[in-house]
C-alpha cells in the first residue's frame, strides 16, 4: 500500500498528463503537441526527485509549476476559443445567454 505522499504525488502527476475532457478530438491534437510536450520533462523530473531525493513535496511543487508555466490552451487553430475554456466561459455566456457551445462549434 502506498504511502500518502506517494499517492498524491502520482495523483497529481496524472492529472497534469491528462488532457481537459471538454476537448474535441482535433483539440486534443493540440493540447498534445503543445501543453503535454511541455509539460512532460517537468513531470519527469519531478519523479526523478520524487525518487532519487525522496522529496514528494518538492516534486509536487515542480508538476503544480509545469502545469501553471503550460497551462491547456484556450484557443485552437484558427484563433477560435476552445470551448469549455475560462476564455470562452465568461465572453460567450454573456453573448449567447449561457449556452456552453458556440453556434457554429463542430
Amino acid at each position: 500500500m502506498l504511502d500518502i505522499d506517494t499517492r498524491d504525488l502520482l495523483s497529481c502527476a496524472g492529472d497534469a498528463l491528462t488532457a481537459p475532457e471538454y476537448l474535441t478530438p482535433a483539440q486534443e491534437d493540440v493540447w498534445h503537441n503543445h501543453t503535454l510536450r511541455n509539460r512532460m520533462p517537468l513531470v519527469l523530473e519531478a519523479l526523478r526527485i520524487a525518487r532519487e531525493e525522496g522529496d514528494a513535496e518538492r516534486a509536487m511543487q515542480l508538476i503544480d509549476q509545469a502545469v501553471h508555466d503550460y497551462p491547456a490552451p484556450t484557443r485552437i487553430p484558427g484563433n477560435r476559443p476552445v470551448p469549455g475554456s475560462r476564455l470562452l466561459s465568461r465572453r460567450h455566456r454573456a453573448d449567447h445567454n449561457g449556452d456552453p457551445e458556440p453556434p457554429n462549434a463542430a
